[in-house]
């Protein structure tokens, strides 16, 4: 029973808040009803819930769904579910957060690699390329410009262009994450919930009391079924706050499990982090899978609901295969490296745009779609 407005008659109106320490921070609405036009009277004579004279029908109120009105109020229809069209994303160029020596010297403790630290031109160069192709397909990319140097309650926080750990944007609104894979990690979240209030988005959850959990990492096989695998970055109460929400958007969570690591990472080839590390849906029911790193179970699931599954050979797991990020069924981003995987995905009819994203290996075991914070794509039937 939500109202209904022109969204490109919206209008910013700057505000403020000056905190108790006399900080003044700069801030913006953006108004569904631009002032200049405003008429308050005609516009309660559209609104189903007033009658002149009497009170607002409050029972009205109670019966529109949040997300039948959420681009009215927030701006945007927000949510990235399934695998339609991608529309819009949040995405951070890297900076000299990315590059410090502490990372080289302990490269297992920053989930980082022997290679050392990454060349700060060549990496913005390829995340620039990665951009460019993203803004060539359409999408508008929103950038944040991260704080340097970003140091927090546990030393400085690395990371700050893994846009995927800023959190799951989900049918109207996001899940914050509250970070399992490093110490480093913790306080990136601060910067993002401001930048995803900045831009209008919901917040619908901070994972919190000893939940862990980081689903912005995680995969979509259609609009209602999420997996997210219980890990390195994800507890059971983390899953439990996730399931919480999803199932109150009417999504099912399938949650997955992977091996981890104690004293050694094994360069990697012990456990992985996220879901979007050995899965990925480049098309309806068709999916890039690297076995070894899930619960078979999982596999089981797959097939006994007919998916077509693309087995990722182990040297292009470390090409980061399953990474990519899908631009709309049968349209595909993929990190570059990995032949057998294009070519299994070119049989099916699958288009595959390669980026060479090889710099980002050599600050951290992350590829295209750790580096994207997916914010709205077109939205099909579950059953498509």
């Amino acid at each position: 029973m939500a109202t209904k407005h022109d969204e490109r008659t919206r209008e910013i109106v700057p505000y403020r808040v000056r905190t108790a320490d006399d900080v003044t921070v700069e801030l913006a609405y953006s108004s569904p009803r631009p002032a200049e036009a405003h008429d308050e009277e005609a516009v309660l004579e559209t609104l189903p819930w007033f009658e002149r004279g009497k009170p607002t029908r409050n029972w009205m109120l109670h019966e529109i769904d949040f997300y039948d009105e959420v681009d009215q109020i927030w701006g945007r229809r927000w949510g990235a579910e399934g695998i339609g069209k991608l529309r819009e994303v949040l995405v951070s160029r890297p900076t000299e957060n990315e590059i410090r020596d502490e990372y080289a010297k302990e490269w297992q403790y920053y989930y980082s690699s022997r290679a050392g630290n990454a060349d700060l031109g060549r990496l913005q160069a390829q995340f620039d390329e990665y951009y460019a192709v993203l803004e060539q397909a359409g999408v508008r990319v929103n950038y944040i410009e991260a704080p340097v140097p970003a140091i927090g309650a546990y030393g400085y926080l690395k990371n700050l262009v893994t846009l995927a750990g800023g959190g799951l944007v989900v049918r109207g609104g996001a899940i914050i994450h509250r970070m399992g894979l490093g110490s480093w990690q913790r306080g990136r979240e601060v910067i993002w919930s401001q930048v995803l209030s900045a831009l209008q988005v919901p917040i619908y959850l901070t994972i919190h009391g000893t939940g862990v959990g980081e689903p912005g990492a995680g995969r979509w096989l259609d609009p209602k079924t999420f997996v997210f695998n219980e890990s390195v970055v994800a507890n059971e109460e983390g899953l439990r706050q996730i399931e919480f929400i999803l199932n109150g958007l009417g999504v099912e969570l399938i949650t997955t499990h992977s091996s981890g690591w104690v004293e050694t990472t094994n360069d990697g080839n012990w456990g992985t982090s996220h879901a979007d590390m050995f899965l990925m849906v480049p098309d309806h029911r068709v999916a890039v899978l690297a076995p070894q790193l899930v619960n078979y179970g999982f596999v089981r699931y797959l097939m006994r609901n007919d998916w077509k599954v693309i087995e990722v050979p182990p040297e292009e797991y470390w090409a980061l295969a399953c990474n990519g990020v899908t631009l709309e069924p049968g349209k595909v981003i993929l990190n570059g490296g990995s032949p057998r995987v294009v070519a299994e995905l070119e049989k099916l009819g699958i288009e595959v745009i390669q980026i060479v994203f090889s710099e980002s290996h050599n600050f951290a075991i992350a590829g295209l779609h750790c580096a994207t914070l997916e914010l709205v794509r077109d939205q099909e039937p579950a059953g498509a």
